[in-house]
């Protein structure tokens, strides 16, 4: 809890702060989402392999393909989940950031009257 009124001085501060995780965060959701791809390919392939080689019926092959590959499987699905998670940590920055400029553009005009 704050005892004394926020400062431009404040929000521009948090506004760097915000900015910069902001930056950083990016990057490393850039290296989840190319982690997420390489998983994805990598149960897709696996999977069909696994599918073609089956013998029976559609339903027994989907079976065998899921049972024999369920680790690729779970790296693909822990990569989707983290990329999904990065994603709303980059939403809540930008709009963090957004509340930020509108309590500054208040501040500012507080500061000015």
């Amino acid at each position: 809890m704050r005892s004394q009124p926020i400062t431009q001085v404040d929000v521009e501060n948090e506004l760097l702060r915000l900015v910069s995780l902001l930056e950083d965060e990016t990057e490393k959701f850039e290296s989840l989402a190319i982690d997420g791809a390489r998983n994805e390919t990598n149960f897709k392939k696996v999977w069909a392999s696994t599918y073609l080689r089956a013998d029976g019926s559609i339903r027994n092959r989907e079976a065998l393909a899921d049972l024999d590959n369920s680790e690729a499987m779970y790296a693909y699905k822990v990569s989707e989940a983290l990329v999904k998670s990065k994603r709303e940590k980059l939403l809540f920055l930008r709009t963090s950031i957004d509340a930020l400029r509108s309590l500054n553009a208040n501040v500012r005009t507080q500061v000015s009257d």
